[in-house]
């Protein structure tokens, strides 16, 4: 490229929950694989605050504010843009630009009324403002729905993102969902592109490890809206999990999320557990043999390090990245799952060892899916003319 690119990198979260924060230094780190070390990269996040290691962050109209203004600021959303300071300085921000991305995740979805309003007020607005701006757009691995309660809002979304360059799902659901948009791209999460990008290169501390672990982490977390049934045998099923894995092995409670109403330490407190150490600090300082993990980027994050995990999955993403990296028999639904099964899978002789053999495997094939990601970006950027 002759001159640096400047690229706005729409829909962060907060890096206090570290797999939105992972997301975004990936997505950073792609885009300067595919225009350039010099690429300017503006953030529009929900907490700019979490985000210090990046110099340029700003705040996400309507989710970055609190209490009554974010309140105001969602009411704020349906008036003329003009009328709106926070969506004017998104406006003017978007105007200058060469490129928009939407960072990866799961945020475009709504299985509730109230989730609908969010959606609507927070991150639909944010793809209207990038579609007024008439800029390249591309939107990274998404899953995307459950809308099934809106049927409106089902349409919006499918038409809102059919008018972007590309845009890239991480799983078949969501690649059903958008099934009539031409611009689709079925595509593994950033995390498992990252796995696949690193692959000969991860850390072989825990690939030749105990014949049984000595040591587990868990990362544990609130359950979502499930039905107080779906609750309640989660609660079991984690405690019998504790219980097992405790009586042969050390085990670690580690956060993988801090804030904004995503906290994991309130909801080891119901557990009468006190936890207080971050994976990323568990990993780095007292490399556990396995991890398992109710967040997907927390097992993903653990593997990027060369631990083995078992993703207890709440939502279909986990299934499409653990399918993605040849490790199926390592998810289970987070609902509805069996705490013996998980724990004989970990205690297994010669589990760990299959574990990687099945991912390098996979891994081995992905590693062209990240190639064509940055050729997409660098397509959107050349298209002559802006619809």
């Amino acid at each position: 490229m002759s001159q640096a690119i400047h690229v706005a990198l729409l829909h962060a979260y907060s890096s206090r929950n570290s797999g939105d924060g992972l997301l975004v230094d990936l997505s950073v780190e792609l885009l300067r694989d595919a225009f350039g070390p010099a690429t300017r990269v503006s953030i529009i996040a929900a907490d700019p605050a979490s985000f210090p290691n990046h110099p340029d962050v700003h705040p996400a109209p309507v989710l970055a504010a609190a209490g009554m203004p974010r309140i105001a600021a969602a009411a704020a959303a349906v008036w003329p843009v003009s009328l709106n300071p926070a969506v004017k300085s998104m406006r003017n921000l978007l105007r200058h630009v060469d490129l928009i991305v939407g960072v990866g995740g799961g945020y475009l979805r709504a299985r509730t009324a109230v989730e609908a309003l969010k959606l609507e007020a927070g991150h639909l607005l944010q793809m209207r403002v990038a579609r007024a701006a008439r800029k390249p757009t591309v939107y990274l691995p998404q899953s995307i729905g459950p809308t099934a309660h809106c049927p409106l809002l089902a349409r919006q979304l499918r038409a809102r993102l059919a008018s972007f360059d590309a845009v890239f799902v991480r799983d078949g659901r969501s690649a059903d969902f958008l099934a009539g948009n031409g611009n689709t791209r079925r595509a593994p999460d950033l995390a498992v592109l990252e796995c696949a990008r690193r692959e000969g290169m991860l850390p072989e501390r825990n690939r030749v490890i105990h014949s049984v672990p000595q040591h587990i982490a868990l990362v544990l977390r609130r359950p979502p809206a499930w039905s107080g049934t779906q609750r309640l045998r989660y609660h079991a099923s984690t405690l019998a999990l504790i219980e097992r894995l405790h009586r042969v092995c050390r085990l670690t409670f580690a956060l993988q999320s801090s804030g904004r109403g995503n906290d994991d330490g309130a909801y080891y407190r119901t557990l009468g557990i006190e936890a207080s150490q971050s994976l990323k600090s568990v990993l780095a300082n007292d490399t556990p043999d396995a991890v398992v993990s109710v967040r997907l980027h927390g097992a993903l994050e653990s593997i990027l390090q060369g631990v083995p995990a078992y993703h207890l999955s709440y939502e279909r993403k986990g299934f499409g990245a653990y399918a993605d990296l040849g490790v199926s028999d390592w998810v289970a639904n987070a609902a509805d799952f069996d705490a013996d099964k998980v724990a004989d899978t970990l205690m297994m002789p010669g589990a760990f060892r299959r574990f990687w053999n099945a991912a390098d495997e996979r891994l081995s094939h992905l590693g062209d899916q990240r190639a064509q990601m940055v050729s997409a970006l660098r397509a959107a950027v050349d298209a002559p003319v802006r619809r």
